[in-house]
């Protein structure tokens, strides 16, 4: 197992809770297991979210801006 922080964080969109937050930490089991994020999101909750459950935010400055 590898647990990985972010610095930066990573601003996602949770599919699951149809809000944004920021990933923080990263949980890698293996391979033979889904990676999870730990994230803070905007409405104050904290998730471990399988990484297919996710999707980068909106970033105008690099082009991502039909994200969702």
């Amino acid at each position: 197992m590898i647990m990985l922080q972010l610095n930066p964080t990573i601003p996602v969109y949770s599919l699951d809770h149809e809000t944004e937050g920021f990933a923080f930490v990263i949980l890698d089991y293996s391979q033979e297991h889904d990676t999870l994020f730990l994230v803070g999101l905007d409405n104050g909750q904290f998730w471990w979210i399988k990484q297919n459950r996710l999707r980068l935010c909106k970033n105008y400055s690099m082009d991502r801006s039909n994200i969702k």
